[in-house]
C-alpha cells in the first residue's frame, strides 16, 4: 500500500460481495523513511477502523527490490494458497515497484489482481474512485518435469556442472561416455533454465557454479511445496 488511504478503503469496499475473511495491508521494511512511516500509521487506522470486518494482518517487504518485494508476496500467497485460500493482490495507491513486484507474485501462482482507477474533480484533485478493475495476469510457461527436478537440486546453490551430475546419478564414472553423454544433456537443460531466468551462471576459477535466481527461488518453493 501506498498512503492513499481513502482509495484503498473504497476498492476494498467496492469488492464486498467477494466472501473476504483475511486481509494484509503490505508496508515496507525501511522504518527509517518518513513517507514510510507515514505508510504504516495510515495501514494502522485502516487496520483499526475495519477490524469488525475481517482479520488484518500488517506485513512488511522490502519496496525498494522488484524481485524481493515478488519473493516475500508469493511466500504470502503460497502459505495462503497451501491452507486452501485464493488470494486477491489489491495494488490500489501502491508504489510502482510495489505494483510490479506484485504483478510478478500474482502471474508465478495464478492468483488475481485488482487495482482502483482514481476519479478526479474539474480542478485535478482525486475524490473517490471511477471503477475497480480486474488486471488480467499472463500465466508463467513453466519448466517440464526434468528441469523442475534440476530447480530443486540446485537449491542453495552447486559448485559447478560435474557436482550437478553426480547428485542426478551418483554411481556415473567421470571418464565414461555416458558422463559425457549427461554433461552434454544437463548442459542444454540449464541454457534453458538460464534464458528463463531462473538460474545465473557464476564463474570461479575454472569451475562455473550454478545459483537460483529470486524467481528460481519462487520457483522452487513451487516445486516443494507441491503447488505445480
Amino acid at each position: 500500500m501506498g498512503n492513499q488511504k481513502d482509495r484503498l478503503i473504497e476498492s476494498i469496499s467496492a469488492l464486498r460481495e467477494i466472501p473476504f475473511s483475511k486481509l494484509f495491508l503490505i508496508v515496507g521494511e525501511d522504518k527509517n523513511k518518513a513517507s514510510e512511516q507515514n505508510i504504516e500509521k495510515v495501514a494502522k487506522q485502516i487496520q483499526n477502523e475495519l477490524k469488525m470486518l475481517w482479520d488484518i494482518d500488517i506485513r512488511a517487504v522490502d519496496k525498494q527490490s522488484v524481485l524481493k518485494a515478488a519473493n516475500q508476496l508469493f511466500t504470502m500467497i503460497t502459505e495462503e494458497k497451501m491452507i486452501g485460500n485464493d488470494v486477491f493482490l489489491n495494488t490500489s495507491g501502491s508504489t510502482h515497484t510495489l505494483s510490479v513486484g506484485a504483478y510478478i507474485a500474482a502471474c508465478m501462482t495464478g492468483s488475481k489482481m485488482i487495482t482502483a482507477i482514481p476519479k478526479y474533480d474539474d480542478m485535478g484533485e482525486e475524490i473517490g474512485i471511477e471503477e475497480v478493475i480486474e488486471i488480467p495476469v499472463i500465466p508463467v510457461d513453466y519448466p517440464g518435469e526434468e528441469q523442475r527436478h534440476i530447480i530443486t537440486l540446485i537449491g542453495e546453490g552447486v559448485e559447478s556442472l560435474d557436482s550437478l551430475i553426480f547428485m542426478i546419478t551418483p554411481d556415473i564414472e567421470k571418464d565414461s561416455k555416458e558422463f559425457k553423454s549427461e554433461r552434454s544433456r544437463l548442459s542444454h537443460h540449464l541454457s534453458k533454465l538460464e534464458e528463463a531466468g531462473f538460474i545465473k551462471k557464476v564463474k570461479k576459477g575454472r569451475n562455473i557454479s550454478i545459483r537460483l535466481t529470486e524467481l528460481g527461488r519462487m520457483l522452487a518453493d513451487m516445486i516443494n511445496s507441491k503447488l505445480i
